[in-house]
């Protein structure tokens, strides 16, 4: 953790206001619409970002935040802290951890800066002692951790007669009877495009049909929300637990808060609230010199509005665990599974997805809670993010889905894919995945039109060497790039109706080619361009790769990461075309495999065949 946070912030420091903009942790300038002293007297401010960006709202609520100056008189210690009690659109409250606003406040040329987030790294080292101690353990949590560890077997129920959803391919269904019959954990290992979330799902509703309480968990809040929209389609009871502004619009429905107002009871929390809120406004109406009388006077007003809003929470806090009572499926992040709302609630068993590409504390989190575990996933995807080199070496990055898939009794891979041209499977299935994978009858022979189906166009030779910009790692390919901006341009007019991905490892890459579309007006719905990482779990009828290096060293980088070329191939569904220098990717045996395969499938174009 202190070396992350380290990292963090040297990288804060060292960047400029501009660039924290671009990356969404930074708002400048700020508007300050208001102040007013809240709950424990505490002095709140509602800021209002005042410029137009594409980046979303990255504070959420709870997140901790530095209010600076930007005034070149003012010295960096004109900064406070504080912690965002409330967000939506460019609006943010903030509870300051002060009980004054310091006067360069009202100085203008204001922003604000996201903090490194302790919360899960220290809810993570908690619940690593609490496992390592029987002592505070239940029975059922020293049996699953034993198991996990290899200290005792996996054990599963083959004895009860079951019978598999049709819905369900013959993988699907052997990944369905693994996991209902185990009764400690199983591990769904999911390919892409292989259906895991169908999978997850009907598991889910044979769980509560069993009567069981099941936990469905993942890393990020949007494979929650998927998982939560999907379990709700088939009519299962279930509750998103969560910050509201971190849920899609579509999920809010779901989620605990949204279900509390719609309960009839909770017009009496509102009454409770609305009287306490009347008290600390009568409080507020001292002025600050004011004699021993007025002190008491304000003292005990302050104190009556406290004790009504204790019953206010006392009672949203019954109504909590009435809705929780009512929904057999929670879903929720790891963390927030160990939120006031549900910290004392168990469950029968945890789904636990993209297990994969988790922190292994993470994973440790919600077991806590539950009997057994389902971890769903795939190791040969992308893995979890770890900053610190001294973390990654002593394993941090490696996933716990990925140190179990050597025992093979706990764990059903899904064979048949669902998005890919068989043309595009058949290398990353022979790769990964010991050519195991088929293409679905209904998109094996998918296409956009007679051309070859995946094409590698070559630019050794051509001079397009790649450039060191920007921060460390920082690199780009221009010339690259617009060669891929010149052929995107002709998909794009004529497959107009397809959707189209730009995937690239570098992150400046991705910004030179976004802002050559935006110049160009070759940008549209159809074409979105990211980072690999950014692509995960999503498809595209046609996906562009720019691999970007190219130099005399045959340095690759990040390109080493063969996982995350996995994820980069496996997002196309009908065409794919990666653009490099084959003299610079010869250094890796992945990179010449795949132009031999490209090769023997007519699909290898040298750039200057596109070079006017």
């Amino acid at each position: 953790m202190k070396e992350d946070a380290k990292i963090y912030e040297e990288e804060l420091a060292k960047q400029s206001v501009q660039e924290r903009k671009e990356t969404g942790i930074t708002w400048y300038p700020l508007f300050i619409k208001g102040e007013y002293y809240g709950f424990a007297e505490r002095l709140h401010i509602e800021v209002e970002r005042k410029y137009e960006s594409d980046t979303p709202n990255m504070f959420y609520s709870g997140d901790k935040v530095r209010i600076f100056s930007n005034q070149q008189h003012n010295t960096k210690e004109d900064v406070i802290d504080g912690v965002i009690t409330a967000s939506g659109g460019n609006l943010v409250t903030i509870q300051l951890m002060k009980d004054e606003a310091p006067d360069w406040l009202s100085d203008g040329k204001i922003g604000m800066d996201k903090l490194f987030d302790k919360h899960s790294y220290e809810t993570m080292l908690e619940t690593l002692d609490r496992w390592a101690s029987d002592d505070v353990l239940s029975k059922d949590s020293i049996r699953l951790r034993n198991v996990i560890l290899g200290e005792k077997e996996a054990v599963f129920n083959t004895k009860e007669p079951l019978t598999p959803p049709s819905s369900l391919d013959a993988s699907q269904q052997k990944a369905w009877m693994k996991s209902i019959q185990a009764q400690d954990i199983a591990i769904i290992h999911g390919p892409p495009g292989t259906g895991k979330t169908t999978t997850i799902v009907e598991i889910v509703k044979t769980l509560v049909e069993k009567g069981e309480r099941v936990l469905v968990c993942a890393s990020s809040n949007a494979a929650v929300d998927v998982l939560t929209e999907r379990i709700a389609a088939k009519g299962l009871p279930v509750v998103r637990l969560g910050n509201p502004s971190k849920i899609t619009e579509q999920n809010l429905q779901y989620c605990l808060d949204r279900q509390v107002v719609n309960h009839p009871q909770f017009s009496l929390v509102k009454e409770l609230k609305k009287r306490a809120e009347e008290f600390f406004r009568m409080a507020n109406k001292y002025k600050r010199n004011f004699d021993r009388t007025e002190r008491e006077q304000r003292k005990a007003i302050i104190k009556e509005a406290k004790n009504i809003r204790h019953q206010s929470d006392d009672h949203l806090h019954f109504l909590q665990q009435n809705v929780l009572v009512k929904n057999q499926v929670v879903t929720c992040t790891p963390v927030v599974s160990m939120h006031r709302e549900i910290a004392k609630e168990k469950f029968d068993t945890l789904i636990f997805d993209e297990a994969g590409q988790t922190l292994e504390p993470m994973c440790w989190i919600p077991m806590q809670k539950v009997k057994k575990v389902i971890l769903a996933g795939d190791h040969l995807q992308l893995p979890p993010t770890v900053k610190s080199d001294e973390a990654a070496r002593k394993g941090m990055a490696i996933s716990l889905l990925e140190k179990l898939m050597p025992v093979p009794a706990i764990s059903e891979m899904l064979s048949v894919q669902y998005r890919m041209n068989s043309m595009i499977m058949n290398f990353p299935s022979a790769w990964f995945y010991h050519s195991k994978l088929q293409a679905h009858e209904s998109v094996k022979d998918h296409r956009l039109n007679e051309d070859a189906i995946v094409e590698f166009i070559d630019t050794a030779g051509t001079g397009y060497e790649e450039e060191l910009a920007g921060a460390p790692f920082g690199i780009r390919n221009k010339q690259e790039a617009d060669l891929l901006l010149t052929i995107l341009a002709t998909y794009s007019e004529d497959h107009h109706q397809s959707s189209i991905g730009v995937i690239s490892p570098y992150k400046l890459q991705i910004q030179y080619i976004r802002e050559q579309l935006m110049e160009q007006k070759i940008a549209n719905k159809n074409i979105q361009v990211q980072t690999v990482d950014g692509f995960q779990g999503q498809e595209k009828d046609i996906i562009f790769i720019s691999l970007v290096r190219s130099n005399g060293k045959q340095e690759i980088g990040f390109l080493r990461d063969l996982r995350r070329m996995n994820v980069a191939i496996t997002r196309a569904r009908k065409k794919l075309i990666v653009i490099g220098d084959s003299s610079t990717l010869s250094s890796s045996d992945f990179y010449s495999k795949f132009q031999e395969y490209v090769e023997q499938h007519d699909g290898y174009h040298s750039a200057w065949e596109f070079i006017s």
